[in-house]
């Protein structure tokens, strides 16, 4: 498993990253990952 590092959300984000889940046993890291990808796929990665 690769090294964490702990991250401040508000509860009002974190209940809306839980409403994202595609899996109850997703992570939230997952979740910010694939909403990453997302954004990326839209065309806004900037290099």
């Amino acid at each position: 498993m690769p090294a964490t590092e702990p991250i401040r959300i508000g509860k009002d984000t974190k209940e809306e990253l839980k409403k994202l889940k595609v899996h109850p046993r997703e992570t939230y890291d997952d979740v910010v990952k694939r909403l990453i990808e997302e954004y990326r796929r839209r065309g806004h990665e900037k290099d």
